[in-house]
């Protein structure tokens, strides 16, 4: 099974394998007892609950045409940080611990454990100091720090700024690995710069709960500060989702309904090993795809005034952002426009490679998030801040022709076609057997979006008659794919969050994830934050986990 972000065969429980055949068809081969206990373990959000009645890929390939179209919108009220949290979160919840384990023997019930999904930061944490000491500093306590190359930005070319990498090292593993590589429980958060900061803040967040734990009368062993700090990172990491994170994607109201009351569909009773469903997987929580913008006011060096005055050096496109990363890209400068063809040639000819981050690429996270209550040494131009694309059924035009590395397709056929993020979503999709929107409109007793809503949509891609007329219209009404539905939803009724159908598939799949936790805010209902500003008032968000990383200086959060 691929362990990457754009995984292409599925384990799901009852079912077997789910996968694309070799005449590109979906195809199901039966389950057997080992796959039952050695494959990630996804699940049906209504079990039993599947399309039998596949789109056609003539209906896939327009519709993706259509959701690149436009030129799309911002939301104001939410800031592009949000878009990689919530990659990094996915990352986290996707983890297929099992893996981590390099070949050693593991009780059953432990395996089934390790291959279902929780929030625990595994993929910060991989397997702890004892077992995989590579992600850790001598010491068995502190994660593994990078410092970026001193270039136009000596404060950011320090301890912290940048990822761990493999560096010569990573020649004697097996398999070999390049230098630029990250040195992280899982690679797919260095598949682009964005998601790679946000994993940089996190072991800064992490460290800095070790320092004080240290700085206290009784620290303990190294082991035991681990599990402490450890066990404070995680609640504090989920109090932020639940808090924070989640009503800024899903209507706030479905939200509050499932932590307050608990789950009305999904693994109601928690009576065996979490799953994770494939809507959830497959469809609601790519919303985050909607979120992407095309250029990033990324820091002082980088953005879109700097751009139109300089050239594409000063480029905060982003393909820069898949560029300097270890896994997508090469961590080396070019000049070459942002996306063209030469653009991509370069990057996935992998002759052009630095080693680390320069340092003029690290994150200004005060363009990221709302920072300004913290002052005005926290707040950006307002012409400087970055807000996401509004989640509904627009794709920004770069994604229709994704980096090869950034999804492995390298000698797929029809490659063009595979390329494009949306096509991408909904071909698996349907490789899934996805219910349709209206099969789980239907299934969780929600109102269905009217033939009209699907069609014309609030605000996000209208489908023109001359894209879609006769048969296909009918399929595209009646038949709707699951990740284009929960989209148009949030459009219709959410005010740009997820509502209705794709608001009950994530948040009561965070629910079940946060039970399922070794450390659980679920769980644990008396837990209330002690870290950051906003701790006092019972407040810890995203912001306030940056200032309190970042050591409350905001020449940290913006080292240029």
């Amino acid at each position: 099974m691929s362990s990457r972000h754009g995984r292409e065969a599925f384990f799901i429980v009852g079912e077997g394998m789910r996968q694309i055949g070799s005449d590109g068809r979906p195809e199901s081969v039966a389950p057997n007892s080992l796959q039952d206990t050695t494959e990630f373990r996804f699940s049906r959000f209504v079990p039993g609950l599947r399309n039998e009645r596949e789109n056609s890929t003539n209906v896939l390939a327009k519709l993706a045409v259509a959701m690149v179209g436009g030129a799309g919108r911002t939301d104001p009220t939410l800031p592009a940080g949000y878009t990689y949290l919530g990659q990094f979160v996915d990352h986290d919840m996707t983890l297929d611990k099992a893996e981590l384990d390099l070949g050693q023997p593991v009780d059953i019930p432990g395996l089934l454990s390790q291959r279902s999904p929780t929030l625990d930061l595994d993929s910060l944490y991989g397997k702890g100091p004892q077992e995989q000491p590579q992600w850790y500093e001598d010491d068995g306590m502190h994660l593994r720090r990078g410092t970026p190359l001193n270039f136009e930005s000596p404060k950011a070319a320090k301890p912290g700024f940048d990822l761990p990498r493999w560096g010569a090292q990573g020649a004697g593993l097996t398999p070999a690995l390049a230098p630029r590589r990250a040195r992280i429980p899982d690679a797919r958060n260095d598949e682009n710069l964005a998601v790679a900061q946000v994993h940089t803040a996190f072991i800064r967040f992490h460290n800095c709960v070790v320092d004080d734990i240290l700085a206290g009368a009784t620290p303990g062993t190294p082991q035991e500060v681990f599990d402490r700090a450890r066990g404070i990172v995680t609640r504090h990491y989920q109090w932020m989702l639940r808090t924070d994170y989640l009503p800024r994607m899903v209507d706030p109201a479905v939200v509050d309904a499932v932590f307050s009351q608990g789950r009305r569909f999904f693994e109601r009773h928690g009576e065996r090993d979490a799953t994770m469903p494939v809507e959830f997987s497959g469809a609601a929580f790519r919303l985050g795809h909607s979120m992407i913008r095309t250029a990033y006011n990324w820091n002082k060096h980088f953005n879109a005034a700097a751009a139109q005055a300089q050239g594409p050096i000063r480029s905060g496109h982003l393909f820069r952002l898949f560029r300097f990363s270890g896994t997508s890209g090469t961590l080396a400068p070019t000049d070459l426009p942002p996306g063209s063809a030469a653009d991509l040639a370069d990057l996935e000819s992998g002759a052009n490679v630095g080693e680390v981050l320069p340092a003029n690429w690290v994150a200004d996270f005060t363009r990221l998030f709302d920072m300004r209550r913290f002052g005005p040494a926290f707040t950006p131009a307002p012409s400087d801040m970055n807000f996401a694309m509004a989640i509904d059924t627009q794709i920004v035009d770069p994604l229709k022709s994704l980096p090869i590395a950034s999804f492995g397709g390298v000698g797929e056929p029809d490659l063009a076609l595979k390329r494009s993020l949306a096509f991408r979503n909904l071909a698996r999709g349907r490789m899934l057997g996805l219910p349709s929107g209206q099969q789980l409109a239907y299934a969780l007793q929600v109102a269905p979006l009217t033939a009209s809503q699907i069609i014309n949509g609030q605000g996000g891609v209208e489908i023109p008659d001359s894209l879609f007329a006769g048969a296909d219209r009918l399929q595209l009404e009646t038949n709707t794919p699951l990740w284009f539905y929960v989209l148009r939803e949030a459009e219709i009724g959410g005010k740009n969050r997820l509502s209705g159908v794709g608001a009950i598939i994530v948040a009561e799949t965070f629910h079940r994830a946060m039970q399922a936790s070794t450390h659980s805010v679920v769980n644990d209902t008396a837990f209330r934050p002690t870290l950051g500003p906003g701790a006092s008032q019972g407040r810890f968000d995203m912001a306030d986990l940056l200032h309190y990383a970042f050591e409350g200086k905001a020449d940290m959060l913006n080292p240029h």
